[in-house]
């Protein structure tokens, strides 16, 4: 449900400009008495018998002076209601037939308008008005006792007939008033014609609104990555650089692993230490001695002319090994010493390689010390992070591009304005031929006949005084009655109520205290203590002015969980009145904040809110 259009007349308090007021969906500001405001609306909402003596009339001491109001409202089922009603005559619940191009009648009986609402329309509860759609300065802990702003519990009262006298007076005001009403139907047909075509043209508009929203989004998330972008830019192509990076590494690590492997070779070399020289080696000297002593035996037998004179032949053979010993040092010394050049080769090769990969990847080097990163995993990271970035930016602009060249769009901004401008004629020429706000014609009609049926009957007795209205129930605990009223439109205990919101109300608590108080802390009773100073202090035993501030939150936070839910309306009056200007101001763009799911209309004359506003009527 979305309020379209408010009408008032003879209300005290509520006296919109031409007797109008366009409303719009999101935060809207109208310059009304909070509390009149509100009786008004559950008068019209909730019609009952006993609502013309709790509405505050502009003329008091006029027992005749006419007090009349409307309401046109957009409802979940798509199609615009209107409800128009006076409190000395009745009301009537008008609905917009597509295909009749106007408002039918749908009912006069005030229960069954009610009714009707709600089922149809969508209006919440009055119950759900009060507990999560509605904040009032009345009911502020620092005003205990104060008048609550729903209706009073008084009595319905009997209406009293017209004096011959009165009645003749009454004839001729109402004879005047059905001209006027009769110029009105005509304009106001046609009015409430355009105000339906506006609205849906409004909701179709919407989607180009999500679209701007979601550009809003993308761009905001590119913005965080600037800096990642101002160093990709001083990369040329960075995707290029980083796997050129990457190949370059690879490189590197490939022939550090290769080094590694010939060191540890040559480690394990040079671990068993130079060749031992031949002439240390026993095996050498065996060959020596084995030689010798054969050579020396063969000698001896030729002299002797024996037959041991041929050990000449294995003596040869003895000194043959020990040349093969002596020959396998030299070999050995000769390793030993390539052992060394290789580990000079191998250092030279390694130091080229790292020094080639300090060049080639100098730039990259340099984009992860800007960015205070450590690997190039990171660096590549935040580019592809930048690139999918500037993609859905890319992919937004191009959807409202689509969005702004469609026929349906531009045919859509064309029309809506158009129709604007019509409807401002005709609210100006509604205006000056019928004064403002007037009732239909049978309405009128049906007055005209009791007064001309009053003028003609005898005078009447005086009426009997009225019996007293019952005293006001004492009031409770204002921090514990918000969350058991929550608590018995969302189901549970007041516990569960205070914890569903103790966050959102936290966030609200430090912003509106600006720091001075901390988080709000239910307990299993329903019980509320607020971190202040450092540790947990019962909030019950607060100032009245922090009370008050707690209270705020709550129902800020319990109003915002109620519109997050779809469209319906909610209603503040002038409850920040008593903060700060820097407190209201930022209250002003909370109230903003949690109005953009639905509408939040909001009583105040305060430039703070004004200034915030989507729309003020």
């Amino acid at each position: 449900m979305i309020l379209l259009e408010f009408a008032a007349q003879g209300v005290r308090g509520v006296a919109p400009a031409g007797g109008r007021a366009n409303l719009r969906p999101g935060y809207v500001v109208v310059p009304f008495e909070g509390a009149a405001l509100r009786r008004l609306l559950e008068a019209l909402l909730y019609p009952s018998p006993k609502d013309g003596d709790a509405i505050p009339r502009a003329a008091a001491g006029k027992s005749a002076a006419p007090v009349r109001a409307g309401l046109t409202l957009a409802g979940d089922d798509r199609v615009t209601y209107r409800v128009v009603r006076d409190f000395a005559a009745g009301a009537q619940l008008h609905r917009f037939d597509q295909e009749k191009r106007a408002f039918v009648l749908v009912a006069q009986e005030l229960p069954e308008i009610a009714a009707y609402l709600q089922k149809a329309a969508g209006v919440p509860p009055v119950s759900k008005l009060g507990a999560l759609l509605s904040i009032s300065a009345a009911e502020l802990p620092s005003r205990q006792g104060g008048a609550a702003s729903s209706l009073p519990g008084v009595e319905p009262r009997e209406r009293t007939a017209l004096s011959p006298e009165q009645a003749r007076k009454r004839i001729g005001q109402l004879r005047e008033e059905l001209e006027k009403a009769r110029v009105a139907e005509k304009v106001q047909y046609q009015l409430d014609g355009l105000q339906s075509k506006l609205f849906k043209l409004e909701e179709a508009l919407k989607g180009g609104a999500k679209v701007r929203e979601g550009l809003e989004r993308a761009e905001a998330a590119r913005a965080e990555l600037e800096e990642v972008a101002r160093v990709a830019a001083s990369l040329g192509d960075p995707v290029a650089r980083l796997t050129a990076y990457e190949r370059t590494a690879a490189r590197r690590d490939e022939a550090a692993s290769k080094a590694a492997k010939e060191r540890e070779a040559l480690d394990g070399t040079e671990a068993a230490g130079p060749p031992l020289p031949f002439w240390r080696d026993p095996r050498f000297w065996g060959g020596i001695g084995g030689g010798v002593a054969l050579g020396t035996i063969a000698a001896v037998a030729a002299s002797a002319s024996s037959e041991l004179r041929y050990l000449s032949v294995p003596a040869i053979a003895a000194y043959g090994v020990a040349a093969w010993f002596a020959w396998g040092w030299i070999g050995q010394v000769e390793g030993w010493d390539r052992v060394a050049r290789r580990r000079r080769v191998l250092d030279d090769w390694e130091r080229k390689v790292s020094d080639q990969f300090d060049r080639d990847g100098a730039e990259v080097h340099a984009a992860m010390k800007a960015l205070n990163l450590q690997r190039a995993s990171e660096l590549k990271e935040q580019v592809a992070r930048l690139q999918d970035a500037d993609q859905v930016v890319a992919e937004w602009r191009r959807r409202l591009v689509d969005w702004e060249t469609s026929p349906e769009a531009s045919g859509a901004q064309s029309e809506k304005a158009a129709l604007e401008e019509q409807a401002r004629a005709l609210e100006a020429r509604l205006g000056v031929e019928a004064g403002g706000f007037v009732r239909d014609v049978r309405s009128v009609e049906q007055e005209l006949q009791r007064a001309e049926a009053d003028a003609a009957a005898p005078a009447h007795a005086a009426p009997e005084p009225a019996a007293p209205r019952p005293p006001p129930r004492p009031a409770g605990d204002p921090l514990r009655m918000v969350l058991e009223a929550a608590a018995k439109e969302l189901g549970g205990s007041p516990s569960a109520a205070a914890r569903t919101v103790a966050q959102k109300a936290s966030q609200h608590l430090v912003a509106l205290s600006f720091q001075r108080l901390g988080a709000i802390q239910p307990d299993d009773r329903g019980n509320l203590s607020v971190q202040t100073g450092g540790r947990p202090v019962a909030a019950g035993t607060l100032a009245a002015v922090d009370k008050d501030l707690v209270w705020l939150a709550l129902k800020l936070a319990f109003v915002e969980r109620a519109l997050a839910e779809g469209k319906t309306v909610a209603i503040v009056d002038d409850a920040f009145a008593g903060l700060a200007e820097g407190a209201r101001r930022l209250a002003a763009r909370l109230l903003k904040a949690i109005s953009r799911p639905g509408q939040l209309v909001h009583a105040t004359s305060d430039p703070a809110f004004r200034e915030a506003a989507d729309h003020v009527a």
